[in-house]
């Protein structure tokens, strides 16, 4: 549980939105400039932020792309994150 005073939390997933295409699955999540469903093997990724809108808009950035990418970008941006990568381990700045 967290508890926030004046900050907002969103969570993006991948392991509950997924179908199957010609017998793989592929994620929701698509790569923009790929214009492909993307897995990075994120699980999970929760975002805390000063807005929830702007928390939603980094999950899903951060699920397009990956662990290392994303930690990178969340430190330089001050975010706090936890990322849950398909193997069930937890990364969290929290």
């Amino acid at each position: 549980m967290i508890e926030l005073t004046d900050m907002a939390v969103a969570t993006s997933v991948n392991y509950r939105h997924w179908a199957q295409v010609e017998g793989r699955v592929v994620s929701h999540t698509t790569d923009p400039a790929a214009r492909q469903p993307r897995d990075n093997g994120i699980a999970s990724v929760s975002v805390l932020a000063a807005t929830c809108m702007a928390a939603d808009a980094w999950a899903t950035a951060f699920m397009v792309l990956g662990v290392e990418a994303a930690s990178r970008l969340a430190a330089a941006a001050a975010l706090g994150t936890i990322f849950v990568p398909s193997d069930g381990t937890v990364r969290s700045t929290i």
